[in-house]
């Protein structure tokens, strides 16, 4: 566990105040600033973590059968930890936008556990 008691640090507390600041002169709603910066946390620090994995996480032996597996691995090179982050910074960035513009809410109830739960392939 990385985080295992609240931030109290004050120089941490001042870079998470001024980042709240410019979120809400932004134009994001109170109810948004905490899941917009919680959000973008989870970014960087699964990041952090991604960047320190063996490049190939993924061992595709004789044992295994996984055509599939190996051949987006095969195809996705070198750089998988980059594109990795790109993708999911590019969606974090477009789901805020759309906060901005009102398109969506910061996280919708099903998105947070709050509502039915969600299963892989369920379409939901």
């Amino acid at each position: 566990m990385l985080m295992t008691s609240p931030v109290r640090a004050p120089r941490v507390l001042e870079h998470y105040e001024r980042v709240a600041g410019l979120l809400l002169d932004a134009g994001f709603a109170p109810e948004s600033v905490m899941p917009v910066i919680t959000g973008l946390d989870n970014i960087v620090l699964g990041s952090a973590l991604d960047m320190s994995a063996p490049e190939v996480m993924w061992v595709v032996g004789e044992k295994a059968e996984a055509p599939r597996l190996a051949l987006a691995q095969a195809a996705t090179g070198p750089s998988r930890a980059d594109q990795a982050f790109g993708l999911t910074l590019a969606g974090f960035l477009a789901h805020c936008r759309g906060i901005l513009a009102g398109d969506r809410p910061a996280a919708a109830a099903d998105e947070v556990g709050e509502g039915p739960a969600r299963t892989v392939g369920s379409g939901r």
